[in-house]
């Protein structure tokens, strides 16, 4: 469990701050009020924290010794100060806290939980340094290291085109324009043909003021342009910034192909991306790819009397079946009103139809509950082969034999032409 360690003497700001740990998930916090208690804590049998919120000017500690205290733990520490001092402020930057945050306005505590909610999320999130300076580059990630990040670095566009190409986390490239041999242009323009500006972000570097190869840079299709000597805190807030866009629009592209009501894929996510990613799969003699078309018998009946809340429940609760069939490497899609399906990868024929059987079988004894009523249901199933970029094919095909599912007697697994 994420463990907070408090250290605020104020006890107004001690139970909004609180009250905001507890808004962003952090349940588990030690409260201290001053650098005697902070040493108690820390000293608890209950786990080290994780994360460290302080204030600088305590009754037994006015100078800052909090920050010391938490850097010989070994804590990631964010100042939070009514503190405005810009010699303390640097001073306290370079021994490393994540950040210096004034308590000068209401906004300063939401600033703060939206900082920890980033904290939380960053170690997942892969940022590349590019720079064939080591000195520079070494100093860049240091500041990047600050908020947790996982730092790649490169010291050439094709030690960072190969480090792309195998760290599929990397969201972020912060890159030097300045490089021999292969400048940064070249390596934008690479960058550009695999990827878009909504996969992966670039942030141009440069310790040189050139105006020109600025906006080139950014006409290039870099997202933003840092000064190397700039303040570590504005490359940090760019960093940021600029991942929330990135995130922003994958939720989007996310929402657009996600069914609303089952939380499935769509029909749209089917042929517009999960189609690009059949062809890109492997042949082998015996086919290991397959998709399965399911219809569920007597929905609309049911939905009609029933009414369309109980068809809702009757839809999601499927919708969850299929979510606890579909391995990490299948889809599960709704189609649309009572269809779905799934595309299965990698499996052989024989694993296939157990698993559909078993599923099917799964369907019918268990009764959908919804306001104190339950009801059972089958569901028929085409199966078929699903060769490369042969999308339409297989659908046509599961959908002959679904048909010749219902027509035979309904609840059936059809796998073959009849």
């Amino acid at each position: 469990m994420q463990t907070t360690l408090l250290v605020e003497d104020a006890s107004f700001f001690e139970k909004a701050i609180v009250k905001k740990l507890h808004e962003v998930g952090r349940n588990q916090i030690m409260v201290a009020r001053n650098y005697a208690e902070a040493e108690s804590c820390l000293s608890l049998p209950i786990g080290e924290p994780d994360l460290a919120l302080v204030d600088l000017t305590l009754p037994d500690a006015p100078d800052g010794e909090i920050v010391d205290l938490c850097d010989k733990w070994n804590i990631p520490t964010i100042v939070f100060t009514s503190r405005f001092d810009p010699k303390t402020r640097k001073k306290m930057l370079q021994k490393g806290v994540i950040d210096y945050v004034l308590k000068d306005s209401p906004g300063s505590l939401n600033y703060v939980a939206d900082l920890i909610r980033r904290l939380a999320k960053n170690p997942t999130i892969g940022i590349l340094v590019l720079d064939d300076a080591t000195v520079e580059r070494r100093a860049i990630s240091r500041i990047v290291s600050k908020h947790l990040y996982k730092v790649y670095e490169a010291a050439s566009t094709d030690e960072a085109l190969a480090c792309l190409k195998e760290n599929s986390d990397i969201k972020l490239v912060l890159a030097d324009y300045f490089l021999p041999g292969k400048d940064g242009f070249a390596f934008l323009k690479a960058v550009r043909r695999r990827h878009s500006p909504e996969q992966v972000g670039i942030i141009g570097m440069s310790a040189v003021t050139n105006a020109d190869n600025r906006v080139r840079f950014l006409k290039y299709g870099a997202a933003d342009f840092v000064d190397k000597n700039g303040s570590p805190e504005e490359l940090l807030l760019r960093i940021s910034q600029n991942l929330a866009y990135i995130y922003r629009i994958e939720e989007l592209n996310n929402l657009a192909m996600r069914d609303s009501l089952t939380g499935l894929y769509n029909r749209r996510f089917l042929f517009d991306e999960l189609s690009r990613e059949i062809k890109s799969w492997k042949t082998v003699p015996e086919c290991r790819n397959w998709l399965a078309l399911f219809d569920l018998d007597s929905f609309k009946s049911v939905n009609d009397s029933r009414g369309h809340d109980f068809g809702d429940a009757v839809l999601k609760n499927f919708a969850q079946s299929l979510t606890q069939f579909a391995r990490e490497e299948d889809y599960a899609v709704r189609l649309g009103g009572d269809e779905f399906c799934v595309v299965i990868h990698d499996q052989s024929e024989e694993e296939v139809h157990a698993r559909l059987a078993a599923l099917r079988d799964e369907v019918e004894t268990v009764p959908v509950q919804h306001r104190g009523e339950n009801i059972s249901f089958k569901t028929s199933i085409g199966v078929a082969p699903l060769h490369q970029g042969g999308l339409p094919e297989a659908l046509k095909a599961a959908d002959d034999r679904l048909y010749s599912a219902k027509r035979t007697g309904r609840g059936l697994l059809v796998v073959s032409d009849q």
